[in-house]
């Protein structure tokens, strides 16, 4: 019977991802201005994965990185639309998934890259 409680615990420890896993985070959200472009980073730490699909009437960009929590104060856009970007909202969606969802004057082509603990969304500004 210990030896069956013993192979449990074990097991219950490789599938969590061993003692030392902590969940991911998702720490910061900014627009980054540039010329020609705007960038959107999302900070992140630990282990996250990375879903985006956009939606229609309005026009949103949905971001859910999957396996985080929300660390981060409310996001206080300031309304001034970059490369067409008019709002940024962020919530805790579900509880291992952070949606940040930007409201858009219009669909647009953009660039989307992970890595170095970071998600950067690039639009051009079509001027």
């Amino acid at each position: 019977m210990m030896q069956s409680l013993l192979l449990a615990a074990v097991s219950a420890t490789l599938v969590a991802g061993g003692p030392d896993a902590k969940p991911g985070e998702v720490t910061g959200v900014s627009v980054l201005p540039g010329p020609g472009r705007a960038e959107v980073v999302i900070d992140v730490r630990g282990d996250v994965t990375v879903q985006d699909f956009t939606l229609d009437r309005p026009a949103r960009l949905v971001i859910d990185v999957i396996g985080a929590r929300l660390r981060v104060p409310r996001l206080g856009y300031d309304g001034v639309p970059r490369a067409g970007i008019t709002n940024i909202r962020q919530s805790q969606f579900r509880p291992d998934v952070v949606r940040i969802v930007l409201e858009l004057e219009r669909l647009r082509n953009y660039e989307l890259e992970f890595a170095d603990q970071a998600i950067r969304i690039t639009f051009g500004t079509d001027q």
